[in-house]
């Protein structure tokens, strides 16, 4: 379990992820409850938020995403999670998740009946105010973004297709404003990655998983009007010894993914494996003339164009700092911002790793060719401590400008509580 300390800068960490501003007509904000004075121990079901619109206070679509004191999303099938309240209240470490319209219209001359307290957010451009009050919720629609027969991830922007019903085994996807000439949607992926690799008794005689040896278990869905949050546990077994847990724990909004990450690499396996490390990448499938930029490369810029050049060989292996990012726009209607967050106490560091050649072979893939193969690795995974990251991945139609919206500033936002 992670410490007081690890907890709170995880809080921090976890909060930066969800203020990513989401592409489309209406702005999708964040906040933890404990920036809600007065709010903590509330029902949920007695809070309503709404804007003034139209001479009425009107409910505009939100949603409380519980916490476990700080450290993920709370799940009741997760044994790790810890709450002091049960899930029907607002906890100091809970998140809200809202939909702010764009249209509303100025301030009421009287504050609303049952008025808890007023938001103000300030994206810079335009201002709007959110009202809390103290009223049942009007429903909103909460749709499967998780769905079965066969697996995938669906929302009205994207669509990931799962293979042989595993989280781990990505298939197809594709977002609305990546098309061709006709205006039918087109493939991006190949696969997602992942190797955990050990030596077995030496350094040398390693041994590889791949996510075609992992199977995880989803454990709960959670659906709600701006987020289904997915609670998913993996058991990994070296020569039959089970030395390893993964618990993951995704958050599903219209145009971004979060994904949680907890594990924990027990001491007695120090026994049986030798400098254990985890590779993820993403293999993108036929993006020539794609570009891709990081925060940690300075003014360097990769092309995909089935070669490195010398800034591209210079961006491998580079080592990715705490706070980053990573933007990457195909041209043609696609682009996604990346942010990869460790909590506080990891000490593994993170190498950058990046491929372009359409001749590479690099197992698992579905096609042939790097193009390109882009991740991270984590060399050295020490026994004995518990580590968890998270990687959001934000997507848009890019274009030109879109990187500056994307990491433009995140609204100013300001509690007000009711007198």
């Amino acid at each position: 379990m992670l410490t007081r300390v690890r907890s709170r800068n995880l809080i921090a960490a976890a909060l930066a992820l969800l203020l990513v501003p989401a592409a489309g007509t209406a702005r999708v904000v964040a906040l933890e409850g404990g920036g809600l004075e007065g709010l903590a121990g509330q029902e949920r079901a007695a809070v309503d938020v709404a804007v003034y619109r139209d001479g009425a206070f009107q409910s505009v679509p939100h949603q409380w995403l519980a916490w476990s004191n700080g450290q993920a999303p709370y799940f009741e099938q997760d044994p790790d999670s810890e709450r002091d309240l049960p899930v029907t209240r607002i906890a100091t470490a809970d998140r809200l998740l809202v939909k702010v319209p764009e249209d509303t219209d100025g301030a009421p001359s009287t504050d609303p009946p049952g008025l808890l307290g007023t938001l103000i957010i300030d994206a810079g451009d335009d201002t709007r105010t959110l009202y809390l009050l103290a009223r049942p919720p009007s429903p909103h629609p909460a749709p499967a973004r998780l769905r079965r027969d066969p697996l995938r991830l669906r929302t009205d922007d994207f669509e990931l297709r799962l293979r042989d019903d595993n989280l781990f085994l990505w298939g197809d996807f594709f977002h609305d404003g990546y098309t061709d000439a006709e205006g039918r949607r087109r493939n991006l992926l190949d696969s997602l990655k992942l190797r955990l690799s050990a030596g077995v008794f030496s350094a040398g005689a390693r041994l590889t998983l791949t996510n075609e040896n992992l199977d995880p278990e989803i454990r709960q869905v959670i659906d709600g009007p701006l987020a289904t949050l997915v609670y998913a546990r993996t058991r990994v077994r070296v020569a039959g010894l089970p030395v390893l847990k993964v618990y993951n724990f995704l958050v599903i909004q219209d145009q971004a993914v979060a994904v949680h990450a907890r594990f924990r690499l027990p001491g007695f396996a120090a026994a049986v494996l030798r400098e254990p490390g985890a590779r993820v990448t993403v293999d993108g499938h036929d993006l020539n003339g794609a570009r891709l930029r990081t925060s940690w490369t300075g003014d360097r810029e990769a092309r995909v164009d089935g070669r490195l050049d010398a800034d591209e060989r210079a961006m491998v292996d580079s080592p990715v700092p705490a706070r980053n990012w990573l933007w990457f726009d195909t041209g043609n209607g696609f682009a996604m911002l990346a942010r990869l967050n460790f909590a506080s106490g990891f000490g593994t560091g993170a190498r950058f790793l990046y491929q372009d050649d359409p001749e590479l072979e690099d197992k698992p893939e579905r096609f042939p060719g790097q193009t390109p193969n882009v991740g991270f690795a984590l060399d050295r995974i020490p026994f004995g401590e518990s580590f968890y990251f998270m990687a959001e991945l934000t997507f848009s139609e890019g274009g030109p400008g879109a990187l500056a919206k994307a990491r433009r500033a995140r609204p100013a936002m300001q509690w007000r509580p009711a007198p």
